[in-house]
């Protein structure tokens, strides 16, 4: 038996302790189990890589992902709208995969794999991906002591977040799966929404992994069957 999950939008840092306590039983329970592992996006509130500093919220799920990888499983990181600056450590520490997004073949399965902050055009979203994702900013920010670097962007990350779900942004993702799938993929997997889906589309399936917040929700690829599960321990 293959199993392959998909999980995002935990934001750890911001996140109640025991959102972080039920997502590390969740990755307790993969040993063993995974052939693979994508998380899509945002599984911190601000992820941003100094040159020899990273964020300490979510330290122990960092070492369970660790665990993991060295038991064999393929861990795959695909950035979020939360994720700012990756570089070197996912890769030389834990020797996770880290990408804007991905096009596997997954259990016999074309699959792309997106966040999908990209599809959001709310203003503040858009301001929000243009100013955190700009070169020159990354560059200038990186010169930014660490505790006031990730204390700025912790705040700026809540006022993001706290819009809440946006049914015309479900729309949206919808279409831009239904496209995607229409390329030729058999699954389109993305985040970002915080509203677990599974739509069964005219060429495909579409999957929308929810969050680690409030539907504690996740995707799953077992045997070329797809599974939209909660974690309920």
């Amino acid at each position: 038996m293959s199993e392959h999950y998909f999980v995002s939008d935990a934001h750890l840092g911001a996140a109640p302790p025991e959102s972080e306590a039920r997502l590390l039983r969740f990755l307790e329970t993969l040993h063993g189990r995974a052939d693979s592992l994508y998380i899509v996006g945002d599984l911190f509130d601000f992820w941003f890589e100094y040159g020899r500093a990273i964020p300490k919220h979510g330290f122990r799920v960092l070492a369970e992902l660790a665990r993991l990888k060295k038991e064999g499983t393929r861990i795959v990181y695909v950035a979020g709208n939360h994720d700012f600056r990756f570089r070197d450590f996912f890769g030389r520490e834990l020797g996770i995969e880290t990408a804007e997004s991905v096009s596997h073949v997954v259990d016999g399965l074309r699959v792309w794999v997106g966040h999908g902050d990209d599809i959001d055009q709310r203003f503040m979203s858009r301001l929000f991906r243009r100013l955190m994702r700009s070169r020159l900013n990354n560059f200038l920010y990186s010169f930014v002591h660490p505790d006031i670097g990730i204390g700025f962007a912790n705040w700026v990350a809540r006022q993001s977040r706290a819009r809440g779900p946006d049914d015309q942004l479900r729309g949206r993702m919808a279409r831009v799966a239904e496209a995607r799938l229409a390329e030729g993929y058999d699954l389109v997997v993305m985040g970002h929404l915080h509203v677990p889906e599974r739509r069964e589309l005219d060429n495909g399936l579409y999957l929308n992994t929810g969050d680690w917040l409030t539907h504690f929700s996740y995707g799953v690829l077992r045997d070329g069957t797809v599974a939209l599960e909660r974690h309920t321990e």
